[in-house]
């Protein structure tokens, strides 16, 4: 197994329950706050509009989109040459996806 491929295998494992969590907390919170007689969280408005949290979502996300990207080419490419050019491609286009969700998150920032 090679090197990318263990590191990347610990990023997704290290992301999938903090991902899993945010996501429950963002659907019980958005649920909350279209039902308002259910009561599941004490703060659902603040919860579901934090801004750290969207942030440490969107980088959790980006980190697991990645490794997961990784290992997929990993294990389905066999040309040494085309992994590389594929993995530099999931890096940038992720990455480029990754600016803009946290440029629009800062612009259009909720206080």
């Amino acid at each position: 197994m090679s090197k990318s491929l263990r590191i990347a295998l610990a990023i997704v494992e290290a992301t999938s329950l903090p991902l899993l969590t945010l996501v429950v907390l963002y659907t019980l919170s958005g649920y909350q706050m279209l039902y308002p007689q259910i009561r599941l969280l004490p703060a659902a408005r603040a919860i579901h509009t934090d801004f750290s949290l969207r942030i440490l979502f969107i980088v959790l996300a980006y980190l697991h989109s990645v490794s997961g990207l990784i290992i997929v080419i990993e294990r389905r490419i066999k040309l040494k040459t085309l992994k590389t050019i594929l993995e530099y491609i999931a890096i940038t286009i992720l990455s480029l996806f990754l600016a803009i969700c946290i440029a629009l998150d800062i612009t259009f920032r909720i206080f």
